[in-house]
């Protein structure tokens, strides 16, 4: 990953999918899933630097493969 400050926001991202989707705005689906374009305004208002190429990296590099990305 790029930087430190993009650890963060992977961390913060796994924090925000795993137990609290509402606190940057968001819904998950019936089956788990979240807007992608939803997650990365939600991820910015919440002052984290966001963009779709940092989340492409942040899904590959993760070793658990906890979170996956549909195009």
């Amino acid at each position: 990953m790029r930087n430190e400050s993009n650890k963060k926001t992977s961390n913060f991202i796994s924090l925000i999918l795993r137990h609290n989707p509402g606190a940057i705005g968001i819904k998950l689906d019936e089956h788990g899933w979240a807007d992608v374009e939803e997650l990365i305004q939600g991820v910015n208002k919440a002052g984290k630097a966001l963009d779709l190429d940092l989340l492409k990296e942040i899904v590959n590099i993760l070793t658990l493969r906890s979170h996956r990305f549909i195009a």
